[in-house]
């Protein structure tokens, strides 16, 4: 049993990572806007499979994917916020994905005895919250430091605003389209351990 999920959460790892940098690679040719995150629901599916824990460490290896696309200026938004502040690109980058796995894991844990499609609606629509919210509060420490306060600061943050909530009405709209593909997978891989 142990073998068998260590082996499904390194699939889900190498699932995440794969989705992650070609999320990464179209931000590259559309440079001005936020990736969605498609790494959403391999996350609750590990989550819910392998528990809180599990959810944890694939978070941990969207946000590993995300700092090295920073580091390595593949993403502009990315690039730019580890120009300004490697710490606090690091600490909020690695934080926000272990704070979604986390969420996922929790929300799925609470809800699944009602029934598995709640659980998974449950984490499909906060998951991208969390997400958004924690990108959208490091990425406006960043715009404090990069313009100065005047009307180009006001512009950005409402042009910064908008496209963040795009980004989140689509991650939401992608979960939830989702959800009940996410819950089929689920129930197959619970009767395959019965």
């Amino acid at each position: 049993m142990q073998t068998r999920q260590t082996t499904g959460i390194a699939i889900m790892i190498a699932i995440v990572i794969l989705l992650q940098v070609f999320a990464t690679a179209v931000n590259f040719v559309t440079p001005g806007t936020i990736p969605i995150a498609l790494v959403l629901p391999p996350i609750i599916i590990g989550a819910a499979m392998y528990g809180v824990q599990a959810g944890m460490i694939l978070g941990f290896s969207f946000g590993l994917i995300v700092l090295g696309s920073g580091i390595f200026g593949i993403a502009p938004t990315s690039a730019m916020m580890w120009s300004v502040s490697p710490v606090i690109m690091t600490v909020g980058t690695l934080g926000r994905g272990v704070a979604v796995g986390f969420t996922a894991g929790i929300l799925y844990k609470l809800w699944e005895q009602r029934s598995t499609f709640v659980g998974v609606l449950f984490a499909a629509v906060a998951v991208p919250l969390v997400n958004t919210a924690i990108f959208a509060v490091v990425f406006y420490l960043f715009i404090e430091v990069l313009v100065e306060e005047g009307p180009g600061q006001t512009v950005l943050h409402y042009a910064s605003a908008f496209i963040i909530g795009v980004n989140f009405v689509m991650e939401l709209v992608f979960n939830i389209v989702l959800a009940s593909a996410i819950v089929r997978i689920i129930e197959a891989v619970k009767r395959q351990r019965q």
